[in-house]
């Protein structure tokens, strides 16, 4: 849904349209999170998404970081390609709260 909202918007950050974090949204859908972090890019193919995220320089490196946490146990990805061809893809990483 929040790749869609970027996709419609043809603008993203981790802050939705209708000002929704990610813990909000996650909420919304049911799910409680003790660890919440997401990943988002603007990109032509999933693979130079994930280079992207992954080859970040160390010391700035937040998506790497997301990707490499051990305190993450569930993952969640969407993608909108826009009339373009270029595509908004979203990670969502998290590890439920002990009552889910």
């Amino acid at each position: 849904a929040h790749a869609e909202d970027c996709q419609a918007r043809d603008a993203c950050s981790h802050t939705g349209g209708d000002g929704a974090t990610l813990r909000q949204r996650l909420q919304r859908a049911g799910y409680t999170a003790n660890w919440a972090g997401e990943n988002w890019v603007y990109a032509r193919y999933p693979e130079l998404a994930l280079e992207w995220w992954y080859d970040e320089p160390l010391g700035a490196d937040p998506h790497r970081r997301n990707l490499l946490s051990p305190n993450y146990t569930e993952i969640g990805i969407g993608a909108a390609r826009n009339q373009w061809g270029m595509v908004y893809f979203i990670a969502d990483f998290a590890a439920p709260a002990h009552n889910q």
